[in-house]
């Protein structure tokens, strides 16, 4: 861990930051080639959309399980040597996806997908952890903000850059799976340049890669209950926010009756509002604190959108100004609740099993996600207002039910301070008793 202040060491840290925000980038870039290249993808293979959601589904599933255990491998094995195993996976699922289009095997990008998607969370935990290692305190917050800027930048890179080089390749699926395995190759680097780095500061500061001394899965029940209140609300806030992105261009051309290109920029606008306000949120984040206020705020946006939504009827001529304001609270929320959540996570775990906590976090939040998807797609089979308006009450409870667990936070931590208050006002009055005695005996 860095602990000296010097202008090299403060420079050091930041491009450290550089090399960690490699990973979601490149990961972004990556993972979306499947929904933004799906109509390629059918064409080539001559498959259908129900195929092409299996390389969503089996990159999904083994994130269910594999982000717990890859976050107890880090804390088991340190953190070098497990992120350095995973960018290996990650380069052999993405290199098994580029053969299947020379093989046109179809069957053979499922399996690359999955490999994949074995270890691709895993390595969010790995750089989460390096985040709360090397910036602590004030910093902490704004590389966060960074960091989950970084993501969304992925998803805006990744939306221009796949349909450009398919065109410019006369329409050959081929080059965009090679820029995807070169994109796995370059971050696996930047991860050998980080690793390295972290060595020779752990050496210089004579302290060792922090390990457990084995893997077992009931340490989990450590964690506090606080731990677990925020865990329900992340799970159930990060799904609400991406099922009802997925469906939204669906839902605003069904019920606001807008064109596809429309729908498409009101899509976008949570993104771009993401990665603009995720370092402004984490930079005033570590000013003023007040970590639990900010997620109430940022959650009300998400259930104002929902509520809104779920309230309007449907339109017969095209109507913009709802689904414009719906994208921009959703913006709004997407922007500053990530932006605080991952930093506080650290704070509310044992300091030796950061990398279990975020682990099992990332766990629930994929398995939430994979399950009310699911739901969500059954409810969905027959695209009506009705049935958006049933996937939208499912969304308003789940995220009522994140808004509430926060609310307990707060009263909570509120409780836990008066009582600190209180047992400080007792031991000071005490101390001052104590003085008065002993002065009393001396005169």
């Amino acid at each position: 861990m860095v602990k000296a202040l010097s202008w090299h060491e403060t420079n050091l840290r930041w491009f450290v930051l550089c090399l960690i925000g490699v990973y979601p980038l490149a990961q972004f870039l990556i993972a979306e080639f499947p929904a933004l290249l799906g109509e390629q993808i059918k064409n080539y293979f001559q498959v259908t959309q129900e195929d092409v959601n299996y390389l969503l589904l089996f990159e999904s599933l083994p994130n269910m399980i594999m982000t717990l255990v890859g976050g107890l491998i880090i804390d088991a094995f340190g953190v070098r040597r497990s992120y350095v195993l995973f960018g290996i996976v990650v380069i052999l699922g993405q290199f098994l996806c580029l053969i299947s289009v020379f093989l046109q095997s179809f069957k053979l990008m499922i399996i690359g997908r999955f490999v994949f998607g074995i270890f691709e969370s895993s390595g969010c935990v790995a750089e989460s952890y390096y985040i709360n290692k090397w910036f602590k305190d004030k910093e902490n917050s704004f590389a966060y903000g960074i960091d989950t800027a970084l993501c969304r930048i992925g998803s805006i890179t990744a939306s221009i850059l796949y349909p450009f080089l398919y065109s410019a390749s006369d329409n050959d699926l081929s080059r965009c799976l090679l820029m995807c395995f070169k994109i796995a190759i370059f971050s696996f680097i930047t991860i050998l340049i980080l690793t390295q780095i972290d060595r020779f500061s752990d050496m210089r500061d004579k302290v060792e890669d922090q390990k457990l001394e084995s893997i077992d899965l009931r340490q989990i029940k450590n964690f506090s209950l606080e731990f677990y209140i925020t865990l329900i609300s992340c799970a159930t806030c990060y799904s609400v926010f991406f099922i009802f992105s997925y469906n939204s261009v669906e839902m605003f051309k069904q019920n606001f009756k807008l064109d596809q290109n429309t729908a498409n920029i009101l899509f976008s606008i949570p993104y771009y509002l993401s990665a603009l306000l995720s370092p402004i949120v984490g930079y005033y984040l570590q000013r003023i604190g007040r970590n639990i206020e900010i997620l109430i705020i940022a959650c009300s946006c998400q259930l104002l959108t929902l509520t809104m939504f779920q309230m309007l009827p449907e339109f017969d001529s095209p109507c913009l100004i709802f689904p414009l304001i719906g994208s921009i609270l959703n913006g709004l929320f997407f922007g500053i609740y990530f932006a605080v959540m991952w930093p506080y996570i650290p704070n509310i775990v044992p300091s030796h099993m950061v990398a279990t906590g975020f682990g099992l976090i990332y766990s629930c939040i994929n398995l939430e996600l994979t399950c009310f998807s699911y739901i969500v797609a059954n409810i969905l089979r027959v695209e009506n207002y009705e049935n958006y308006l049933k996937m939208n009450s499912l969304l308003l409870l789940l995220s009522f039910i994140g808004f509430i667990s926060l609310i307990y936070l707060l009263f909570s931590n509120q409780s836990k301070q008066r009582n600190s208050n209180h047992s400080q006002s007792n031991e000071t009055d005490s101390t001052i008793q104590i003085e008065l005695m002993v002065l009393c005996k001396q005169t």
